[in-house]
């Protein structure tokens, strides 16, 4: 399992790479501790953008060791991506991460405040990605509640899914796809929930806040996922599960724009 200690010691680590840009953008600060928020960039800055954010729940655990494993795996110069550059941040909220909660320090669930800067952490990562021009934005996400991988794809008119290849890659890989047909109010099919405009605006309407997809797609990216792995596998198939559905959408990404 990954810990405090375990992750601070691999950021340093990837800090550390000729080939990767690392920096803190932000110190989380809670009376007299301190957090860290680290973003790591790969590749041509004059390309556009996938970013990936993971560890916006503190107790989602599998979605940051995934990150994790992304930048291992860049810093050894592996990568399928070569019209796109990345932007990772792999704990979007440190404190929970510390204290093994779903919501920050102060008792903020962040992954809803993200429609305006309601807390440290959404108000840093709203001000990092506003000036990125991004092709696709994803957030690493776990669920205790399902026994198969599910995902939320959110698209500007005009855009082609790419979901249904994330989870055909994940079967084909023998993982579970969630079956469940209904979730959040959203229908879907074999783990691929993609609400339409209207969907989206009555989810809005009941529930406040936004995501940090939801708020990317406001600022006019073309698209963005929320990718859900089981908690009811092992943390080590959960992990690799989030990093085989990156590298299939990154694939993915390259053969479109080919």
């Amino acid at each position: 399992m990954l810990t405090v200690e375990s992750l601070e010691t691999r950021l340093a680590v990837l800090a550390q790479s000729s080939r990767l840009r690392a920096r803190v953008f932000a110190d989380v600060t809670y009376s007299d501790a301190h957090f860290p928020l680290w973003v790591f960039e790969w590749g041509d800055n004059s390309l556009p953008a996938v970013i990936v954010q993971a560890g916006v729940h503190g107790d989602e655990s599998g979605g940051i060791e995934a990150a994790l494993r992304l930048l291992e795996t860049l810093a050894e110069g592996t990568s399928p991506l070569r019209q796109h550059r990345l932007i990772v941040i792999p704990c979007a909220n440190p404190s929970g991460f510390a204290d093994k909660t779903r919501v920050n320090r102060a008792g903020q669930d962040i992954n809803r405040q993200f429609h305006a800067d309601m807390t440290q952490e959404s108000a840093a990562i709203r001000r990092l990605l506003v000036l990125q021009s991004a092709a696709v934005v994803v957030e690493l996400h776990t669920d205790s509640h399902t026994p198969g991988f599910y995902l939320f794809e959110l698209r500007q008119e005009g855009q082609n899914s790419l979901g249904q290849v994330i989870l055909e890659t994940l079967t084909k890989r023998g993982y579970p796809v969630e079956e469940e047909p209904f979730f959040g109010g959203y229908t879907g099919e074999r783990g691929l929930f993609a609400p339409n405009a209207e969907e989206l605006t009555e989810f809005q309407g009941r529930v406040p806040g936004r995501t940090l997809v939801e708020w990317v797609m406001a600022q006019g990216v073309p698209r963005a996922y929320s990718l859900e792995a089981p908690t009811l596998e092992t943390f080590e198939r959960s992990a690799a599960m989030h990093v085989t559905a990156l590298f299939a959408l990154f694939e993915a990404l390259e053969e479109q724009d080919s």
